[in-house]
């Protein structure tokens, strides 16, 4: 049985239905299960990871988790460390963390900085694991969905990277083969999409599949923050985001074969998430 938490999330819930398609025995993890819904055949359980005395319930019978905590706070990586407790008590066999590929190229943001302090918990923990790294989500380009859809026009931010962009999709058949298949322990995995591609392309992806042209307005920083600032969407969240996009200019471009290499499957393109979410841009 393979317990997956981040069970609601847009990773967590690609893998439940990957997993349950294959009828592959699973569990989701979440803090409400009334407000949760989930494929047929999937066990749901309570369990928060800031409540420890949930989590023991949750691990019963459980062979393999899909950690993927909701956040990093100040006291840095608490959920892991609850986590990894209740796994090694419940006798787990397998650990596989969901990160972030700025820890495979030394990124000091917040972001990659307590990724990197998760994994340092989970391979301390005693037990066989294996880390994702995946770079920028496809899912990045909601942000910019209601401007396309009102005003034809995508807003970036000058110097915002070339991006091997990944579906969410992908990131869920490594982990369910990782989960799935031996020989996995101790490895970490980057994973991107297939091609890197600029602001300029992504713009021209999404008016490829509209039927209309796309403007591209770059802004400078303190633009994109003014304007952040107006909508109300300031704070340390959004300043952690920033500066890993800043960061990640270095190697965000990058693309590796991991996605193919392990599922035997080419990485899903930007045309085709596009596709899927059309219904955003309109």
């Amino acid at each position: 049985m393979i317990l997956v938490t981040g069970a609601t999330g847009t990773v967590g819930s690609e893998l439940l239905a990957l997993l349950a398609g294959r009828n592959v025995p699973v569990r989701a993890m979440t803090r409400d299960p009334a407000k949760a819904a989930f494929p047929a055949g999937v066990e749901v359980a309570t369990g928060d990871f800031d409540r420890p005395d949930s989590l023991d319930a949750a691990l019963d019978g459980i062979e393999k988790v899909f950690v993927l905590p909701p956040g990093y706070g100040p006291d840095g990586p608490v959920q892991e460390r609850n986590l990894t407790a209740a796994a090694a008590r419940a006798g787990v066999s397998h650990l596989v963390k969901l990160s972030t590929s700025g820890v495979t190229f030394d990124a000091t943001d917040p972001i990659s900085t307590g990724h990197r302090l998760g994994e340092q918990v989970v391979m301390r923990a005693g037990l066989p694991w294996t880390m994702l790294r995946p770079g920028t989500f496809m899912t990045y380009l909601y942000g910019y969905a209601p401007t396309i859809a009102a005003e034809h026009t995508m807003y970036v931010t000058e110097g915002d990277p070339v991006s091997a962009m990944i579906h969410p999709r992908d990131i869920a058949a490594v982990a369910a083969h990782v989960l799935t298949t031996p020989g996995h322990d101790g490895r970490a995995y980057t994973l991107t999409g297939g091609q890197a591609l600029s602001p300029r392309d992504q713009a021209d992806v999404i008016g490829q599949t509209l039927g209309r042209p796309i403007k591209l307005v770059e802004r400078s920083q303190a633009e994109t923050q003014a304007e952040f600032d107006r909508l109300g969407w300031s704070g340390p969240r959004l300043e952690a985001l920033l500066e890993l996009k800043r960061q990640s200019a270095a190697w965000d471009w990058k693309t590796f074969d991991t996605v193919e290499r392990l599922t035997g499957e080419p990485p899903l393109t930007l045309h085709d998430w596009v596709h899927e979410n059309v219904h955003l841009f309109r």
